[in-house]
């Protein structure tokens, strides 16, 4: 066997095409002189399957200059090894100064997976449109694999539905006004993935968050108006579901954790979103919503009637009557629950996981207690069929 790493399928087919063995340094002594430019290290850690003559192609250098600035003897290299990849650092251009290069996009980059630390690199971007195969933003700066990149950004939006999709190869996150929307940071691979969300007319803060781990680099970013905002279902005709008023917060997750993305008041508690966006920065899917007020309820027994697509709970003074949290499709759900007379605390939690969304609720009055003539039997007044009549929005 001789001295030399095996040569890879990607050399073998430049050889060729014609590239001729000096460029890739076999044809040179190890002593020849140094180039006059000026390096910074670029460190790569050797995997299997790396060759010097693969290191050469990849990052646009000689096997000469390789085995010079790690004062190799040979070709031969092993895995878990450290190379100085060397970056040549060019003059500055006369008059250019610091001006950094124009754009919207404010970007950092870390020789790390976690975006911690001091940037490494920092530049402004007229858009998030990047394939840099198995480099990236500045291989003079910023390691190939195991880098990580932030782009901050102020939009000015139209009110409307706007569909937000990410391409990338590795990881991402994507927040909107500091509310993550879709995040798939530890992905390994290319993928693609959209999210539609109702923003408000105004100016909102985007901020995409990036992971490269090995192999090839690449991140787009596009946005597109869908729709005009959804208007509101309007209130039913029906006194049952007039049965407000709800402070209503909604959640950009499915699961009611952090800070709500919007409040707002409803006077009734019946919406069919249609599997549209229910609130500016909402999604359209995986968003969750928690409805409550304190009502008097005169003594007696009472039936909540909830239906959902997908899940609901029922809470009364904080107990659930109804608790149906789970991906369905729409289905009526019933609970029943005596009540002292006097104020009472009610909320209902709606969660929305793909799909149509769409929940109601009310409650019908069946029944009072009395003592005297009734010995604690209970005389129902109402009716215990679930009533849902057509939705006329």
């Amino acid at each position: 066997m001789n001295n030399y790493s095996v040569v890879s399928k990607s050399i073998r087919a430049s050889l060729a095409a014609g590239v001729l063995l000096a460029s890739i340094g076999l044809a040179h002594p190890a002593n020849a002189a140094a180039p006059a430019q000026s390096y910074r290290c670029l460190w790569y850690t050797v995997r299997p399957g790396d060759s010097l003559g693969h290191l050469a192609l990849r990052y646009g250098v000689t096997v000469l200059e390789l085995r010079r600035v790690n004062g190799l003897t040979s070709t031969r290299i092993y895995v878990g090894q450290r190379l100085c990849i060397p970056r040549r650092v060019a003059a500055p251009a006369p008059g250019n100064g610091t001006t950094q290069p124009s754009g919207p996009w404010y970007a950092e980059f870390w020789n790390n997976t976690s975006l911690s630390g001091p940037a490494v690199l920092v530049q402004n971007h007229s858009a998030i449109n990047f394939n840099w195969g198995f480099g990236s933003p500045d291989l003079s700066r910023v390691q190939p694999d195991n880098f990580s990149g932030r782009w901050v950004r102020n939009i000015n939006f139209a009110g409307g539905i706007w569909r937000f999709t990410v391409r990338a190869d590795d990881g991402f996150r994507l927040l909107v006004d500091n509310q993550t929307v879709l995040d798939f940071f530890n992905f390994v691979g290319i993928q693609e993935r959209s999210v539609d969300l109702a923003l408000a007319q105004g100016n909102h803060n985007i901020r995409l968050e990036f992971v490269e781990y090995s192999g090839k680099a690449q991140v787009q970013l596009t946005y597109t108006r869908l729709a005009p905002l959804p208007t509101q279902p309007a209130p039913t005709t029906d006194g049952r579901f007039n049965n407000g008023p709800w402070q209503a917060q909604y959640f950009s997750n499915p699961n009611w954790q952090g800070a709500p993305a919007y409040t707002t008041t409803h006077c009734c508690l019946r919406f069919d979103w249609q599997g549209r966006a229910p609130a500016p920065g909402v999604p359209a899917t995986n968003w969750s919503a928690r409805f409550n007020q304190v009502r008097y309820f005169p003594a007696g027994t009472y039936q909540f009637v909830a239906r959902a697509d997908d899940g609901v709970r029922v809470l009364v003074d904080g107990t659930p009557i109804i608790d149906e949290v789970r991906e369905q499709s729409a289905r009526t759900f019933i609970g029943q629950v005596t009540l002292t007379e006097g104020n009472h605390t009610l909320v209902v939690e709606y969660a929305q996981f793909g799909g149509q969304s769409l929940v109601s609720m009310y409650w019908d009055f069946l029944g009072s207690f009395s003592a005297q003539s009734q010995g604690n039997t209970i005389i129902f007044q109402g009716q215990s069929i679930p009533y849902f009549p057509p939705f006329n929005p």
